[in-house]
């Protein structure tokens, strides 16, 4: 009955790492199925305890390096464009005031946006510039009629 205690905990333990991938929970699963294996021929439960704990640790302690090896620095490799976005012009979709946040259409897309200014106003329709991007908020300025 033991190992079956063990093989099912491997089994949930798997399916989670699955959905989180973080790759930690994955030795802890197989040092369930290791020990649930290993409890067909030990039944002592404390003896079964003993080596999941320590079947964890050691490959959490061995494994771990390399999947950070494997998974790189943390940093992540995607490049955006969003950068390029910077001179362009784009309409108001919702209204920007105050410095608040609001929606701007650019090309295809709707970012979220803020005036440059604080005392800014924009309504819906108003075309605006796009003066500068932090991280995916675009801050824009309005088009006057000679732009």
């Amino acid at each position: 009955m033991g190992s079956l205690i063990w093989l099912i905990l491997a089994v949930v333990l798997g399916a989670i790492e699955l959905m989180s991938t973080t790759f930690i929970l994955l030795w802890v699963a197989i040092a369930a199925l290791i020990t649930g294996l290993l409890g067909l021929l030990v039944h002592s439960f404390g003896a079964q305890l003993s080596v999941f704990a320590v079947l964890s640790v050691i490959l959490l302690l061995l494994t771990r390096p390399l999947v950070r090896r494997w998974r790189g620095t943390g940093a992540s490799t995607y490049q955006s464009n969003v950068q390029q976005l910077v001179g362009e012009q784009g309409i108001v979709v919702t209204r920007l005031s105050g410095g608040r946040t609001g929606m701007v259409r650019v090309g295809n897309d709707v970012w979220s946006a803020r005036g440059d200014l604080s005392d800014t106003q924009m309504e819906p329709g108003e075309r605006v510039r796009v003066v500068a991007v932090k991280s995916s908020l675009l801050i824009v300025s309005k088009v006057t009629q000679g732009q």
